[in-house]
């Protein structure tokens, strides 16, 4: 198996009745993030990063700001007619074969 393996939190979309609270001007989103540097891989073999890095088509763990920054806009009026979505901020991950 892939070292990145452990490096992915899982995403699961549920139907959480978000089809039904459009009316009410509630949109319903979700925010899949790949590698990042966080505490936890802060603690993993430099040669584990370094081959997931490598795998990443940016070439860098992803940081907390990118995901709140792309929160940030999903949260404002510029993104009133998006819902339902799943945005991946994982530095290119999902592009490159495994």
């Amino acid at each position: 198996s892939s070292p990145r393996f452990f490096l992915h939190a899982p995403t699961i979309k549920c139907d959480c009745g978000f089809l039904g609270l459009g009316d009410r001007n509630i949109r319903g989103n979700a925010i899949a993030p790949g590698p990042a540097d966080t505490e936890a891989t802060r603690q993993v073999p430099a040669w584990v990063l370094d081959h997931v890095v490598n795998g990443l088509a940016l070439k860098r763990l992803g940081e907390t700001v990118d995901v709140v920054n792309l929160a940030k806009v999903l949260a404002s009026d510029e993104a009133a007619r998006i819902t339902w979505q799943t945005f991946r901020v994982d530095g290119g991950d999902t592009l490159l074969p495994a």
